[in-house]
């Protein structure tokens, strides 16, 4: 619906930041869901584990240039 919306010209950077908007709303709520049920401490180590799962990628992707 929000690519349709748009303009040519400007639907992917409209796309990315609704995107972007939906995955920030996501993550709110469910941290609040895991802070509630489990505590602050769960929270941050599953961030923990994320950002580590997600550094290889990030190493290997920058390699590329």
């Amino acid at each position: 619906m929000i690519t349709d919306a748009v303009p040519l010209a400007t639907r992917a950077k409209n796309q990315g930041m609704a995107d972007f908007s939906i995955a920030i709303a996501t993550g709110g709520f469910s941290s609040g869901l895991v802070v509630s049920a489990s505590g602050y401490p769960v929270l941050a180590l599953t961030g923990g584990i994320f950002t580590l799962a997600v550094l290889p990628a990030i190493a290997t992707s920058g390699s590329s240039r």
